[in-house]
């Protein structure tokens, strides 16, 4: 996937869906590999941003609006199978617009499921992205998912923290119009200790859709479903199925 170029997850020998992941700012495709072996008839792929990994010479994307447009470029071509849009954090934001593209192009996803995200049209004062490194290595900190190990590594926050910064200012600069909404259903999934998104916040999902809305609150911080994602996966292979038992 030339935007977002998937890094297959999971594979099933006659999958019903294709469940399509979108990581966290900073993050790689990679992030959701063992997430994915949680599926069992279900093609799981995770989007990998330019800017990292096998992907790191290529230059940071200016806006989510950019790579949205690209991806949904490659899954628009994807018409063998229906997908499933799951995005975490700044990944809900991306998942949401690939959607809105998509169905624009008469490619509907089954459904979007966003995790550890405020509603898209929630406008936070935030600048993360300006502050300087000790600052923002203290935010990386607070939201965990990342050993501490690796935060006290400056060998390999070099590597890492220029995608990090790139996508935080991508979600910190990003635009939503109030009365963009998509006809799929969204699933909104938080943990209950997050420090980024309150439970308000991320139930007012349930305006960017004119379909099916549910919330779910799991124990956990912002990376919840990274040992506490059973509920989530289930939620997933459940829409799938409820999906296909509509067509047939």
């Amino acid at each position: 996937m030339s935007a977002g170029n998937a890094a297959e997850s999971g594979a099933a020998d006659a999958p019903r869906a294709r469940v399509i992941c979108f990581p966290h700012a900073g993050g790689s495709a990679n992030f959701y590999f063992q997430f994915a072996r949680g599926f069992g008839e279900l093609d799981v792929y995770g989007v990998q941003y330019p800017g990292r990994q096998d992907r790191r010479h290529e230059p940071f994307r200016d806006s989510i609006g950019e790579l949205a447009d690209e991806i949904a470029d490659v899954l628009g071509d994807w018409d063998d199978l229906p997908v499933i849009l799951l995005g975490n954090s700044m990944g809900a934001l991306v998942a949401f617009e690939v959607a809105h593209r998509l169905e624009a192009r008469g490619r509907a996803p089954l459904a979007l499921f966003a995790c550890g995200r405020v509603a898209p049209m929630l406008l936070k004062d935030q600048q993360t992205h300006l502050k300087g490194d000790d600052a923002f290595i203290e935010e990386m900190a607070l939201l965990g998912g990342m050993a501490h190990d690796f935060l006290r590594d400056k060998e390999i926050l070099d590597l890492f923290l220029p995608s990090m910064r790139a996508d935080y200012r991508l979600a910190e600069t990003y635009a939503c119009p109030p009365e963009m909404r998509i006809s799929a259903p969204i699933h909104v999934h938080i943990g209950r200790s997050d420090p980024k998104v309150t439970q308000d916040e991320a139930a007012q999902w349930a305006l960017s859709t004119s379909g099916e809305f549910t919330f779910e609150v799991h124990e956990g911080g912002h990376f919840f479903f990274t040992d506490n994602g059973d509920r989530l996966t289930a939620a997933i292979a459940k829409s799938a199925e409820s999906a296909r038992e509509a067509r047939t």
